[in-house]
């Protein structure tokens, strides 16, 4: 039968159509597909078990950062690997890896420049193994933006990303702080952390994500515990931090905490960073040694420990212009023939300074590739504020992580093993809306319970913070 010879009353477009009118809307280029609308390799109940298992590993992942170092590179690993099993799975690769690389890609760059950089060194199999803790970030991020992305509410992701740390920081810090006692330590150093400015950089880092985890979740005016429970653990970690004496934290901490608040405008919480200036004051009067901690903040080269590093900073200098693209390798400041070549003091484990740390170790190329990320990340954070998919909350979180980089990066590396891990997860909390949901599908909801009265629902079942 020709079209022509059909009955008006059975033509779809004809308005003496007695057949329901259809509208068809392609998906726009911004738009997500509805949950059905992915092609999956795996049956759900097997998708089910990796969620619970990946749930576990991210946990002990989280936990093992201050406490064992063998448990964290295992369950970091098997976390990578099974995590692409899962997303491969559920048939979101496409989505989840453009995400990843579109808003992580100097993580990958920078993971690069440290793998030439370790073939390129004279201590090769050093800084192969340092390039492997560089890897280690680059698994980090992708392993947390899963792990952050398998519940379906971001109260339950903060709730088990807080247990597990604040649970392998009182593990670790306990282990510590016995050695302190019954080996006369001066210093707090955490369990998998080791020495004293390792600890504070991990510790710097832990407050500055709980105290986002209490912002984000206090700014949405969510009848919940949580937030109380978070911002109740801060005066602890805060004793901890104090117990490591390192002065620069004792500085970065509260400015971070500052710039945080002032971002938030949450003006309650300036009474949290005035009880912490208050211990550092008590623990200034019990304690003469803290005493001299506090009152010599406004003059750093009193005790030499400062003037100490400029020899370092001097040999990073000779160690970049001898290698000036690929540096000496990663992780290989510490080595003997790098000292004697160099002319390093003995104490020089590394570079004492976040910018000629990544100088001397990783060259031009290395330190290009982290300012990259941090710009990067900046704009990702930027791009979501606009788009309304982030909050104030994550530029907090972005904004306290850059001034512990910038003043903690004076004096320390801030960068190499657990803390770079905890860049990797501040990194990734502050884009977290960003990520696909990989949580359990659920049943789909009619329209008038979804979206208001006579408005269509266009794209059903979106995750948290994309609607």
């Amino acid at each position: 039968m020709s079209s022509g010879s059909i009955p008006t009353y059975l033509k779809v477009r004809s308005r003496m159509s007695s057949l329901p009118q259809i509208r068809i809307r392609t998906m726009g280029p911004g738009m997500a597909l509805p949950p059905g609308g992915t092609s999956r390799l795996l049956p759900e109940q097997t998708l089910k078990g990796l969620r619970l298992l990946l749930s576990g590993l991210f946990f002990v992942c989280l936990f093992d950062l201050p406490f064992s170092e063998a448990l964290k590179e295992i369950s970091l690993t098997a976390g990578f690997l099974l995590g692409t099993v899962l997303v491969l799975g559920k048939g979101m690769a496409q989505d989840f890896f453009r995400v990843a690389f579109r808003t992580g890609w100097p993580v990958f760059l920078f993971a690069g420049v440290s793998l030439a950089s370790g073939l390129h060194s004279i201590n090769r199999m050093e800084g192969l193994r340092g390039f492997w803790g560089d890897y280690e970030n680059l698994m980090a991020f992708l392993f947390f933006g899963i792990g952050v992305a398998l519940w379906d509410k971001r109260e339950k992701a903060r709730a088990w990303t807080t247990a597990a740390l604040l649970l392998g920081t009182v593990f670790g810090a306990s282990v510590g702080i016995a050695r302190m006692v019954l080996e006369h330590r001066p210093f707090l150093g955490m369990m998998n952390l080791g020495d004293k400015n390792s600890t504070a950089q991990f510790l710097s880092l832990l407050m500055v994500i709980v105290l986002f985890f209490y912002l984000d979740g206090s700014g949405r005016g969510q009848v919940s515990r949580f937030p109380g429970l978070a911002l109740s653990a801060l005066p602890a970690l805060s004793v901890l931090l104090f117990l490591t004496r390192s002065r620069t934290f004792l500085v970065a901490v509260p400015l971070a905490f500052l710039v945080m608040i002032v971002f938030m405008k949450a003006w309650k919480t300036l009474f949290v960073l005035l009880g912490i200036l208050g211990l550092g004051a008590i623990a200034a009067i019990v304690s003469p040694v803290m005493r001299w901690e506090i009152l010599s903040l406004h003059r750093p080269t009193a005790d030499g420990s400062f003037t100490s590093r400029y020899p370092t900073w001097e040999g990073a200098i000779r160690m970049w212009k001898a290698h000036p693209f690929l540096g000496v390798g990663p992780d290989n400041f510490h080595m003997s023939n790098i000292h004697a070549l160099y002319h390093l003091p003995d104490y020089a484990a590394h570079g004492h300074n976040l910018f000629f740390n990544l100088l001397g170790e990783y060259g031009s190329l290395g330190v290009a590739a982290f300012v990259l990320w941090i710009a990067v990340w900046i704009r990702s954070v930027g791009t979501g504020i606009r788009e309304n998919r982030l909050g104030n909350s994550h530029v907090a979180l972005l904004s306290g992580v850059l001034v512990l980089l910038l003043v903690g990066g004076i004096t320390h590396p801030m960068w190499g093993g657990s803390t770079s891990l905890m860049l990797m997860l501040a990194m990734v909390l502050s884009l977290r809306p960003l990520f696909p949901a990989l949580c359990a599908e659920k049943p789909a909801r009619s329209s008038e319970s979804d979206e208001a009265p006579g408005k269509p629902q266009l794209v059903p079942n979106q995750p948290e913070g994309v609607r």
